[in-house]
């Protein structure tokens, strides 16, 4: 079973080189246009890496959306800062939901949905603890509890437990599994006293 320091290893050697492979023109960070019909660019990603490249690349999607939504003031810094890719669609760019960025290749057999189910708790915690120690780092002013109460509650991130009650398949979709694992991850920084 993977281990968050095996996606950590990932993230930190492999998925920049991964996302110049995903984004040959780094000039322009967008994508998501025809994500629906063919996930453009996954296919230059090495089969074997796409769940780490995958879960990598939403919640870096997901961090810079939620900076956007919810935190606008302190956003032009955190942009200036990283440069994040933006997953969008139309002549506006028109910000998509992250969770397709799992969701469609999964559904369309691009990547293996055996290593999605073996890296995504240790992405969430990858995740939670690369945002706790960014924010300290380079935007102390922000508080990482309070981030992450925002995206757990964001209605394109939050997926009540209702809906599993209303379709008990919604628990099996990767979307859902990343959610839950999120809100885990986040109650152990909490209980750790991270946050």
């Amino acid at each position: 079973m993977p281990s968050t320091s095996d996606i950590r290893k990932y993230y930190l050697t492999e998925f920049r080189d991964d996302l110049i492979l995903f984004f040959p023109n780094q000039a322009i960070p967008y994508f998501g246009h025809s994500w629906s019909y063919d996930c453009r660019g996954l296919e230059n990603i090495a089969r074997q890496k796409r769940a780490q490249f995958l879960l990598c690349l939403y919640f870096t999607v997901l961090v810079d959306q939620a900076m956007h939504e919810h935190f606008r003031d302190a956003y032009s810094r955190f942009e200036g800062l990283t440069r994040y890719p933006k997953f969008c669609h139309g002549l506006n760019q028109f910000q998509k939901n992250p969770r397709a960025i799992l969701s469609t290749p999964n559904e369309k057999g691009l990547v293996d949905s055996g290593a999605l189910d073996d890296y995504y708790q240790p992405a969430m915690d990858l995740f939670v603890g690369e945002v706790i120690s960014f924010f300290r780092k380079h935007m102390p002013e922000m508080v990482a509890a309070e981030f992450f109460d925002k995206l757990i509650y964001d209605p394109d991130v939050q997926i009540p437990e209702i809906f599993v009650s209303l379709d008990p398949t919604t628990k099996d979709r990767i979307e859902y599994k990343v959610y839950r694992a999120l809100r885990e991850s986040v109650k152990r920084a909490n209980e750790n006293g991270a946050l």
